[in-house]
């Protein structure tokens, strides 16, 4: 009996050897790699694995036209959206996805979201879980030659955006939007109606400063005249400024940023101007010169 034991926990500990002699951990020929970046209040995450050219034929060859391509190596690569988006002008919910690319000889490439964003490659491929299909123009550069599969996500401003994959000589570009702007009114309106009356001019000054940033002088302009009206500060007249500015009148541009020397004068105790000091000598000299 004890023999019988001592043989089977003989072979238990043989099968678990070499169980874990098969297991190796060994660096992947495709590296797994991931990106993610915000446009307005839109996470967007993008995971893969990044294969090499290695001097292969690529388009055509190592990646056949007319099937869906895993757009990456190894498990299929997945895009994830934190909110509603629109590609290429179409809509597509939250959620992440797999992501397939249809290359085509001549013509428009496909890209593919799909809802089964678990899959190896893209054998398991079903187009009736797709979620978006869109076509678009693949670009090729004449000189520029990216070796490993890259994709990034670039920001153009608070809404728009674009995602790029990069490899070997191919670019392609996915045109993002994204609703940012009605979210962040929704958070200006509650904020105020929230805040004491001694912290409404900061709100508006932020608000303001927000406005100007994405390009919308005109209502820019009123929530920093009622931050001003609240309290006058450095800080709310220099955002006033440079709204002026946006809208090219200089004259009154470099009026309020006078005033903004005068405020920091009357209160030592704000630092804003003496730490803006340089920036505000040098756009008030080129606004003066405007005016």
């Amino acid at each position: 009996m004890k023999t019988k034991i001592i043989l089977m926990l003989s072979g238990l500990f043989l099968f678990t050897s070499i169980t874990m002699a098969q297991e190796l951990n060994l660096p992947r020929k495709s590296p797994r790699a991931g990106v993610s970046y915000t446009i307005g209040y839109t996470e967007v995450s993008i995971q893969y694995s990044s294969p090499a050219v290695l001097g292969r034929e690529i388009w055509g060859g190592l990646v056949p036209y007319g099937e869906p391509w895993r757009a990456g190596a190894d498990e299929a690569t997945t895009i994830e959206f934190s909110t509603a988006v629109e590609i290429e002008g179409q809509p597509l919910p939250a959620g992440r996805y797999a992501f397939f690319l249809i290359p085509r000889e001549e013509g428009k490439w496909t890209a593919v979201f799909s809802k089964n964003w678990g899959q190896w490659g893209a054998y398991d491929y079903s187009q009736a879980e797709d979620a978006l299909r869109v076509d678009v123009d693949a670009q090729f550069s004449r000189q520029a030659n990216q070796e490993h599969l890259r994709y990034e996500v670039i920001g153009q401003n608070v809404e728009n955006g674009y995602i790029l994959l990069s490899w070997e000589k191919l670019r392609f570009y996915l045109r993002l939007r994204v609703d940012a702007m009605q979210k962040a009114v929704m958070e200006i309106t509650t904020a105020l109606a929230a805040a004491p009356d001694d912290e409404k001019w900061r709100i508006n000054a932020r608000a303001a400063d927000f406005l100007l940033w994405v390009g919308q002088p005109t209502p820019a302009l009123q929530y920093v005249q009622q931050s001003i009206d609240q309290q006058e500060m450095p800080w709310n007249y220099w955002i006033k400024a440079r709204i002026l500015a946006a809208q090219e009148d200089y004259a009154g541009a470099v009026n309020a940023a006078e005033t903004v020397a005068k405020l920091a004068a009357a209160n030592p105790e704000d630092n804003f101007y003496e730490e803006e000091k340089e920036e505000i000598g040098r756009l008030v000299k080129g606004w003066k010169e405007k005016r």
